[in-house]
């Protein structure tokens, strides 16, 4: 009987390990939002990640907001925002694991009228603009 239990307990506590292991790699990263859509024109957010909503936000020009995410130990994490701006609605990807699992620890979007673009650490500018609103 002493044996069932101690290696119940052992089971349960190398369980325990194991979980805690897996939050602490879930890695912490930054999404930027700013507002480049032209002076005097608002951006409106709401931005949720998988299941978590992170609530509704209002841009000026040049104003720029800082969601901090948690990335899933099985990379499987997207945060999606729906902005509009001028009575349309626009949706974005501002993170997917798969997809910008390797760019650094921190995203940088400029919201233009015609397309989004990343911030390039390299050029110091919003220049990565391969990216489209759905």
């Amino acid at each position: 009987m002493i044996m069932v239990g101690s290696s119940s307990h052992t089971l349960l506590f190398s369980l325990f390990l194991i979980v805690a292991s897996l939050v602490a790699l879930s890695e912490g990263r930054n999404v930027y939002i700013r507002n480049d859509l032209g002076n005097g024109i608002p951006l409106n957010i709401q931005c949720k990640s998988d299941d978590k909503n992170l609530g509704d936000h209002k841009l000026n020009y040049q104003q720029e907001i800082n969601l901090p995410i948690k990335v899933k130990f099985c990379k499987t994490t997207t945060l999606t925002c729906t902005m509009t701006w001028n009575g349309q609605l626009h949706v974005l990807d501002v993170f997917n694991s798969k997809r910008d699992g390797k760019l650094g620890k921190d995203l940088k979007w400029s919201i233009q009228n015609n397309r989004p673009c990343l911030f390039n650490s390299s050029t110091k500018k919003y220049d990565l603009c391969n990216y489209s609103y759905s």
